[in-house]
């Protein structure tokens, strides 16, 4: 039966309320269970917004997988960047991955939402996994989150045989060798404007012990370690890291939760060991974790998890690692949650914030995002002093929009004009810092909960706000 007659009550509903996402989400459905998909992905991309909350943006995403597969894996890593145990998120990306036959970036993405969510095993997506040739059942149009995904229940059967398990296990470097394809092309600290407090105590820290093997030994200073950043999200706390690399002169290997995570017991701890073997071949060697939060939580809190905790302490500091040369970096927007375990002597050495970049930085993140837009002389100094908190993330966003206003201007008389510093301080004028809730949240921790001092840059930078 034709939903032709509700499709046209329920348009006059957005005609009227542009911004109303369920009701533009329940007509996208509705034009494709009548077979209309493109008239569906042209209600939603006049939308002149992307939708607010969570369930509607994964909705959104899990209509666009099989239609507009960039613009759907740039929704979910956008909800991923806010919440990081999203499971719908990897799942619906798993399937974008399986629609391009993207296998080993569909496995990783099964993984990490299977690993979260043990409800959204599929037993049909595993069977795929192991035989990528073998004919796929016609996908199922999506439903509401609720039923956009398979929601197979955990059982005995779903378990892999040994000889399954053995394929799912690395069993050559060509995994390896996909993370650490980056290892040589790295930036310095010159290509990181201001912050020159913190570029100074990592070069304290990190970067002469480096560079001055010889003379640190005569102290028993060694040239490893560790180093763990935290602070709000998207303020450059990976760059920072690519830098530190680049000043060493050492290999960088980044390693994620979607490099390490897995269903199968084990395979996650075997991964980040032949991860750990792999820089010590190649140190000096600098090792990024993102997210080290998701890989290091507390092992109260771990449950089944707390091995690979275990496993992540052995390979920094046991006593069959050789880590001499091999520097060991995590990043993390929320240090209260890493095992206090890290913050021994011989793992994470030196605790540091990393605050949203200040004036001189501020100014020289918005000239790199200027470069090559049509625009009128800008100010980004007066400009920086009126973004104070926002993130790097922050900025990018702020001139994304002045753009967009800029084009929407074009559209609208058909006369060309460039960006200018009114179209920017009109954006500013409007925009929230996304750091703040993040500081409001912090400040709790460095008041209340910093008998070890842990939090005393945080303090610091609070009480200068």
């Amino acid at each position: 039966m034709s939903n032709e007659k509700t499709i046209q009550l329920l348009q006059k509903s957005i005609v009227l309320d542009p911004s109303d996402w369920d009701t533009r989400l329940h007509i996208a459905e509705l034009l494709i269970a009548d077979g209309k998909s493109s008239e569906a992905s042209t209600l939603l991309g006049e939308a002149d917004s992307l939708p607010k909350n969570e369930s509607n943006k994964l909705n959104y995403a899990a209509i666009l997988r099989h239609s507009n597969t960039d613009k759907a894996l740039a929704l979910l890593d956008e909800i991923i960047l806010e919440n990081k145990a999203c499971a719908l998120a990897y799942r619906i990306k798993a399937d974008v991955y399986r629609s391009l036959n993207l296998i080993d970036d569909a496995k990783k993405q099964y993984n990490v939402a299977a690993v979260i969510d043990e409800t959204l095993e599929d037993s049909e997506f595993e069977k795929w996994l192991q035989n990528p040739d073998h004919p796929q059942e016609t996908p199922k149009e999506p439903q509401r989150v609720a039923q956009a995904v398979p929601t197979h229940s955990h059982t005995d059967t779903d378990e892999p045989t040994a000889d399954v398990e053995a394929d799912v296990f690395i069993e050559t470097d060509q995994e390896l060798d996909s993370i650490i394809a980056v290892a040589d092309r790295f930036l310095d600290f010159s290509n990181i404007g201001g912050m020159e407090e913190l570029k100074e105590r990592i070069r304290m820290s990190i970067i002469h012990p480096f560079k001055n093997k010889d003379l640190f030994k005569k102290f028993k200073k060694k040239s490893g370690g560790g180093l763990l950043f935290y602070g709000p999200p998207g303020c450059g706390k990976t760059l920072i890291s690519r830098a530190t690399a680049g000043e060493c002169g050492a290999h960088f290997i980044n390693i994620s939760i979607h490099d390490i995570l897995s269903k199968w017991i084990g395979e996650a701890e075997q991964r980040l060991h032949a991860l750990f073997e792999e820089a010590r071949r190649k140190s000096p060697t600098v090792i990024f974790i993102d997210e080290v939060d998701a890989l290091g939580v507390k092992r109260s809190d771990a449950g089944n998890s707390a091995s690979l905790v275990n496993t992540l302490l052995t390979e920094m500091d046991g006593i069959e690692s050789d880590n001499d040369e091999l520097l060991i970096i995590g990043a993390t927007n929320t240090p209260w949650r890493v095992d206090p375990a890290f913050r021994r002597p011989g793992r994470f050495d030196h605790v540091l914030f990393v605050p949203p970049p200040d004036h001189e930085a501020r100014a020289s993140i918005l000239n790199i995002l200027l470069e090559g837009i049509p625009a009128k002389p800008i100010d980004v100094k007066k400009i920086a002093k009126q973004t104070n908190k926002f993130s790097g993330a922050d900025l990018r966003a702020l001139i994304e929009k002045s753009t967009e206003s800029v084009l929407h201007e074009i559209m609208r008389t058909g006369k060309e004009i460039p960006l200018t510093q009114k179209h920017i301080q009109a954006q500013v004028a409007t925009t929230r810092p996304s750091t703040l809730e993040w500081i409001e949240q912090a400040s709790n921790y460095a008041s209340f909960a910093n008998q070890s001092g842990l939090y005393d840059e945080l303090s610091d930078y609070i009480r200068k706000l």
